[in-house]
């Protein structure tokens, strides 16, 4: 095969990896007002238990995003394989845990609340393992699907 042959060939594999980006590149890593305040409003929360704080970190937060797009594109709330989701974003974890909510206008309130009065989801928020955590919300005018991805520190 001859250089140019080759130039040619690595050029359309770069430009297909351009034209055609992964869940992983569209997955957000900011993190906006709401989710912030999710963040907060589970930190005070933990700390009336007498918790360490969460601390978010960007492989949460993508494997969140993604699930929470895949969510709202569905129109159905469902946990699937979260442990295999966010190992692919987050290589170095142990244990992993999720959250999820599903309302017609999400406050970080609301959320924290929501999730305090169910008893599996206030095991994950409460679970003294858990130190990292991503939160991702995506919406339209009439839903809102939020996802916390939780995990130890490694």
């Amino acid at each position: 095969m001859s250089v140019k042959t080759l130039r040619r060939a690595l050029l359309a594999v770069l430009m297909i990896c351009v034209l055609s980006p992964s869940a992983v590149a569209q997955a957000s890593v900011r993190t906006d007002r709401l989710e912030a305040g999710i963040v907060r409003a589970m930190n005070d929360y933990r700390a009336q238990h007498g918790l360490p704080k969460l601390h978010q970190q960007r492989g949460f937060a993508r494997a969140a995003d993604v699930h929470s797009a895949k969510m709202l594109r569905e129109n159905k709330m469902a946990h699937d394989q979260y442990g295999k989701r966010v190992r692919r974003y987050v290589r170095r974890v142990k244990r992993v845990g999720e959250t999820l909510a599903w309302m017609s206008r999400c406050s970080p309130s609301a959320v924290v609340a929501m999730w305090a009065k169910s008893s599996s989801h206030r095991h994950v928020m409460l679970s003294r393992s858990f130190r990292r955590v991503g939160v991702a919300r995506r919406a339209t005018s009439n839903v809102c699907f939020v996802t916390a991805d939780f995990g130890t520190a490694k």
